[in-house]
């Protein structure tokens, strides 16, 4: 393996140990926050704007854009059938509802309004249909055995997604750039080990940190092309920061 697929595959499970060492100092809100942040998808989207040139990484980011909504309903399929049958249950629940969802969507001819506004479509439909927290936060004790399980989860995940963004074109790649990995990671553990009400605090954090991935694939999708792979990362990386933290002000101010 060359030293920058290892860096490549590196980055995703130091996002998943950066999560949930943040859930072990701030709480599963927080550790949602990080969780729904494009800090798996953004950088695998930069690879492929250096590896395939920024036309390929616009398509892909418009594709991923619009999975949201397939995110939208992994969240809400794990959160109904988790809760009534278990968190295995939950999440295959969960993963069929994202391939049923991203893979309609794939077949859409998108344009930079419309993904968006299924991404967003798909962000309220979270901040409707979730199940809210009723008891007082508590900080949870992840056990070293844990977090192992769901660092090799997360570089599992992201092997396939790498391996196969390179040869299955745009659309594909944005589908699987959108894939749920610490979705699929944090709420399982967390609903076994916490219960229900741990788990609406995390989902409702990954409705934020969504914010912010909305945010950087809007802006990659229309200026990698004319502003080049520097400029757009860049700005896409400000705009997520952004929309994170003004989503994180309404939701204290309605608080």
């Amino acid at each position: 393996m060359s030293p920058l697929l290892f860096l490549k595959l590196a980055l995703v499970p130091f996002a998943v140990w950066l999560a949930s060492l943040a859930a072990r100092r701030w709480g599963h809100a927080v550790s949602g926050y990080l969780g729904g942040f494009p800090m798996i998808g953004g950088p695998i989207t930069l690879y492929l704007a250096i590896d395939h040139g920024p036309e390929f990484a616009a398509r892909s980011a418009l594709v991923t854009m619009a999975a949201i909504a397939g995110q939208a309903a992994h969240m809400l399929a794990f959160s109904g059938a988790g809760r009534a049958y278990g968190a295995l249950a939950g999440l295959l629940a969960g993963w069929v509802a994202y391939a049923v969802v991203s893979t309609g969507v794939g077949t859409i001819p998108l344009v930079p309004a419309g993904a968006f506004a299924i991404a967003v479509a798909g962000l309220f439909a979270m901040a409707r249909f979730l199940p809210h927290p009723k008891s007082a936060a508590t900080l949870p004790a992840i056990p070293p055995v844990e977090l192992w399980l769901r660092l090799a989860a997360a570089l599992a995940l992201a092997a396939a997604i790498l391996f196969g963004a390179a040869t299955l074109g745009p659309t594909v790649s944005g589908i699987l750039l959108s894939l749920p990995i610490t979705g699929s990671i944090m709420p399982p553990f967390t609903l076994a080990l916490y219960g229900p009400d741990a788990l609406a605090r995390l989902q409702r954090g990954f409705i934020t940190g969504l914010t912010g991935f909305t945010a950087f694939f809007l802006v990659v999708s229309v200026a990698v092309v004319p502003m080049g792979i520097v400029a757009s990362f860049s700005a896409a990386t400000a705009a997520a920061i952004a929309a994170v933290a003004a989503f994180s002000a309404l939701r204290r101010s309605r608080a």
